[in-house]
């Protein structure tokens, strides 16, 4: 299907509705996206009126603008769109680029995943597991945000790996601040992905959402640092209904309540990673059979 009708379909639902699923059968997407609009029963749909609403020059503004800034626009109909990711709940529609995405269906990937707000000590676990696993050849997902995420992709560059970096925003927001160099240099050496269009401002609801394609992009989890209500946990439970395997680093602290997630995924059952050789063992024995 024409990457203009992927994009309404986008705009049309929200980047994220898992809705439009409802209505396309991504496996038939022209087909089914047809039928829709002819039904003459649904003409009052408020989706169906959004879609038909959206202008060519509203789409030809979006495409212009990822061509001015090396932004590709990936839909369920492309070569290279993340195979993983179309058995995930809610595939994206809709996946703007920047970088190559090709190493996702090279390497291994593992996603590293913890607080934004997080300790010195958990800062360097990420960083180091990431430069191990990165020169290692693992490809390291995580999400750009500050604390973990930031020093898990920063880990992967300098050891010379690849990484994914999935956003909550738009690709062309600086969010985190100050964040757009390293978005730059992961692009050099991996991917930024997005679903949400390249201006759009970050949401708080935004970054559960997109721990999906995190998890689903990944062939197992670490956690490195959570709180009882962390994000990180989100990250886990998604890991969980996609069975993928969790790890989680030893607590720091049994008692601080900012370890307090780890300590319940390992009653829960979640593998301890005491180095990224725990990690490279699992991923070494998962391709042995996959």
């Amino acid at each position: 299907m024409d990457i203009r009708k992927w994009l309404r379909i986008s705009i049309a639902f929200g980047a994220a509705n898992i809705k439009r699923w409802d209505y396309i059968d991504i496996n038939n997407a022209e087909g089914s996206l047809e039928d829709l609009l002819s039904n003459t029963s649904l003409q009052n749909d408020s989706y169906l009126r959004k879609y038909r609403s959206i202008t060519d020059d509203q789409l030809n503004s979006i495409i212009d603008m990822c061509d001015r800034h090396r932004i590709d626009i990936v839909t369920p109909d492309d070569k290279d769109y993340p195979y993983d990711l179309r058995f995930i709940s809610n595939p994206p529609a809709v996946l703007f680029v920047l970088g190559d995405l090709s190493h996702l269906s090279r390497c291994a990937g593992t996603a590293i995943v913890g607080a934004r707000d997080c300790s010195e000590y958990s800062s360097a676990v990420a960083y180091r597991f990431a430069m191990s696993l990165g020169a290692d050849k693992v490809n390291i997902i995580s999400g750009l945000a500050s604390g973990i995420d930031s020093a898990a992709h920063t880990g992967a560059l300098d050891g010379g790996g690849v990484t994914t970096a999935v956003l909550g925003s738009g690709i062309l927001y600086d969010y985190p601040k100050g964040s757009m160099p390293l978005k730059k240099r992961i692009a050099t050496r991996g991917a930024v992905i997005s679903e949400y269009l390249p201006t759009a401002r970050p949401a708080r609801e935004n970054f559960k959402i997109r721990n999906r394609m995190i998890t689903g992009l990944s062939d197992c989890v670490l956690v490195v640092e959570a709180g009882e209500k962390s994000g990180a946990l989100n990250s886990a439970n998604h890991a969980a209904e996609q069975g993928k395997e969790v790890f989680v680093i030893p607590p720091h602290d049994l008692y601080d309540p900012a370890y307090k997630g780890q300590t319940g995924l390992l009653a829960d059952g979640a593998r301890l990673a005491l180095s990224p050789d725990d990690i490279l063992e699992y991923i070494a024995e998962y391709y042995k059979w996959l």
